[in-house]
């Protein structure tokens, strides 16, 4: 395994403390079914894929922000360096290519189609996992979350996979490992932001627990769902009453005109980590559900009535249907809903597809129409 020249010591030693705790079983979001795809699956493992993967990258994570970050609401863009975007874009093509294999899958007409599609997904793993890459210690608050939405995207799409292909498809040995490291990497860099007193504990702290959950789901391990469920706990802690009929999220609230579609990429992780949350025993309480859906009435208000919001100080940009992909978890777990199901009436038609929780989230969904 290569690595990055800087902090290998580190990371080894980390991942073997990681590797040694206890690993309990856990039980995914998304339940094994057969469809016609998993029934189309023979010997996956024997073909070529005609596409290869872009080469792994196993260089530093120091990596800029979007948002210029002299400005205190972080909404105003600037430019990338050229360093930032190359390393941005190698990574991002490559969870982008991994998720395009598995559109292919989903939409596998035979068995060849189906076959191939999973044959690329071994290959695309393995040619990453077995290099180590993204698991460099050189590495800004930038690089961290670039590599959090990385393994987010990953494992939520392989959770997808094994869920569509009845568990046909398995992880190598090499991909768990890879996979695992991932996670306790990303962990160790979260980790100390995961209390109400670090000062910007927010959005990226949600994705990176839903990142540790969903590979948890992956790997069956409980102990990794633990860590990422005291961060969902810790968020429906955060939020503050507003003037209506809703609570806030602070610091998203304090992204000026980009406050509501904050407030919606922040429910996507929290959504699915309360529905891990129940389906692991560790369901939530009457309360907690309610300061969720009072979170959700802020997010719909924030799209149907902006000027519902007493607490918006610039008038709101609007949300990109991806970032509603929430709508689905939620409404399956609380279908009565008010103002998720009067949303869900304006937009329903157009979301679904989020490559950042794997996909395409539909067919895992069937009880929404």
């Amino acid at each position: 395994m290569s690595m990055n020249r800087t902090g290998t010591a580190v990371v080894v030693i980390l991942l073997g403390l990681s590797m040694a705790l206890p690993a309990n079983a856990a039980n995914s979001i998304w339940p094994a079914r057969e469809t016609p795809q998993s029934a189309m699956l023979t010997s996956y493992t024997g073909l070529t894929c005609p596409r290869m993967p872009p080469a792994a990258y196993t260089g530093h994570l120091q990596l800029d922000s979007k948002y210029d970050q002299s400005d205190a609401s972080k909404t105003r863009l600037t430019r990338l360096s050229r360093e930032t975007q190359r390393v941005r874009d190698q990574i991002t093509g490559y969870h982008r290519g991994l998720l395009e294999i598995v559109r292919r899958f989903e939409r596998a007409e035979n068995t060849a189609e189906a076959n191939l599609a999973l044959a690329c997904l071994h290959t695309w793993l393995d040619a990453w996992a077995t290099e180590g890459a993204l698991l460099s210690t050189d590495v800004s608050g930038t690089g961290r979350a670039v590599r959090k939405w990385s393994l987010a995207a990953i494992s939520s799409g392989l959770l997808k996979v094994r869920a569509l292909s009845n568990q046909r498809y398995q992880l190598s040995a090499a991909q768990q490992s890879w996979l695992a490291q991932l996670s306790a990497v990303v962990m160790t860099d979260y980790s100390p932001r995961q209390r109400l007193d670090y000062d910007w504990f927010n959005n990226h702290d949600y994705w990176a627990a839903w990142a540790i959950s969903a590979t948890g789901m992956l790997l069956d391990r409980d102990d990794d769902l633990l860590w990422a469920d005291r961060t969902l706990r810790l968020a429906l802690e955060q939020m503050q009453p507003g003037a209506g009929n809703y609570l806030y999220l602070p610091l998203e609230m304090a992204r000026s005109n980009l406050a509501i579609d904050y407030t919606h990429y922040a429910l996507v992780p929290l959504v699915l980590l309360a529905e891990a949350a129940e389906v692991n025993g560790r369901g939530l309480t009457e309360t907690e559900w309610s300061r969720l859906g009072q979170l959700v009435n802020l997010a719909a208000l924030g799209v149907l009535r902006e000027d519902a919001v007493a607490e918006l100080t610039a008038n709101q940009r609007e949300v990109s249907d991806h970032k509603m992909v929430w709508l689905l978890p939620f409404l399956h777990r609380q279908p009565q809903h008010v103002l998720a199901l009067e949303l869900y009436g304006e937009v329903g038609g157009n979301i679904g597809h989020y490559g950042q929780v794997g996909g395409d989230l539909r067919a895992l969904y069937p009880d929404i129409d």
